[in-house]
């Protein structure tokens, strides 16, 4: 994978390399941020991309650490360790720290306490909450760590649960909402071995555009499939290299350098009409793809 030695302010050495702009590797994590980030894309663009690396005696210890913890949540839950992908907030300095040395376990509850003594994450449909949250440093960025996190069995906890270990041995981390969580909850003495950051996303947020705080308060929905449902479904059907043209095209188009239009129109000179319309099949069923047919041919192609 493209990389070279981290700038933005971050000592890299052996701990992390920055990725390079046009690679496949940044597209991907791109896409992945932004299909989460919704309708604020345009006023949050990711700047920079850090990929944190595990090749030192200590670095390699807590991969190792990790994955031990991996195969002991499918020994004890039948082979689903329930590992998610999740985000961190934290200053550029903060970042660096975690990097070289873990997150720090010692401080004082964050978020005020409220869930509990613990390491609070963001699920990834909620990644808007890491990125307010972040700390501005002077270049006017904002860090979020994206992680892997194994949550085993999960329980809920309320505000002011006051918890610092698993109500029972049934569990291991918590949640604040099991329907649709707002928080990972990672017990403090299980953060080292259950997190593990991979990347650093260097996030530039634009305060002063209106659009964003309507943009946080609402998001927009469709009686149709999105592109990233679609993009889900192409990707069991093209090759990697195909698929990074197409989430490169969807990244433009949230970023807005181009237009939905535009988008559909390469994305049916890339994948050819029957293509689309096989993707489309599995995803609406054989009336939505008579829809989608009918739209199609009323489009010209360029």
């Amino acid at each position: 994978m493209a990389g070279r030695p981290a700038t933005g302010g971050f000592a890299g050495g052996d701990a992390m390399i920055k990725v390079d702009k046009d690679s496949d590797e940044f597209v991907i994590i791109q896409h992945r941020f932004y299909t989460n980030m919704g309708s604020t894309v345009p006023h949050c663009p990711l700047v920079e991309l850090h990929r944190i690396l595990y090749s030192t005696p200590t670095g390699r210890a807590r991969l190792e650490a990790f994955n031990r913890q991996v195969d002991a949540m499918k020994q004890k839950h039948g082979g689903n360790p329930n590992e998610r992908f999740a985000f961190y907030e934290a200053s550029k300095r903060n970042v660096q720290r975690i990097i070289n040395d873990g997150f720090d376990v010692s401080a004082a509850p964050e978020d005020g306490g409220y869930f509990g003594i613990a390491l609070y994450l963001s699920p990834e449909p909620c990644a808007i909450n890491s990125v307010m949250s972040a700390t501005v440093d002077e270049k006017g960025l904002r860090h979020v760590l994206l992680c892997r996190v194994i949550l085993g069995g999960a329980e809920e906890v309320v505000r002011g649960s006051g918890q610092s270990r698993p109500s029972s041995g049934n569990f291991d981390s918590a949640v604040d909402n099991h329907r649709s969580p707002t928080r990972y909850i990672i017990w403090y003495p299980d953060v080292q071995s259950r997190v593990l950051p991979l990347y650093v996303l260097s996030v530039e947020v634009d305060f002063r555009n209106r659009v964003l705080h309507q943009a946080l308060v609402s998001r927009p929905t469709s009686p149709w499939m999105s592109i990233g449902d679609l993009l889900s479904a192409l990707s069991a059907r093209l090759p990697h290299s195909t698929m990074c043209q197409l989430w490169r095209l969807h990244n433009d188009k949230m970023e807005k350098k181009i237009t939905r239009e535009q988008m559909v129109c390469s994305i049916r000179e890339i994948t050819g009409d029957q293509m689309l319309l096989d993707a489309m099949r599995t995803i609406l069923g054989r009336f939505g793809c008579f829809l989608c047919r009918l739209f199609l041919s009323s489009q010209t192609m360029h």
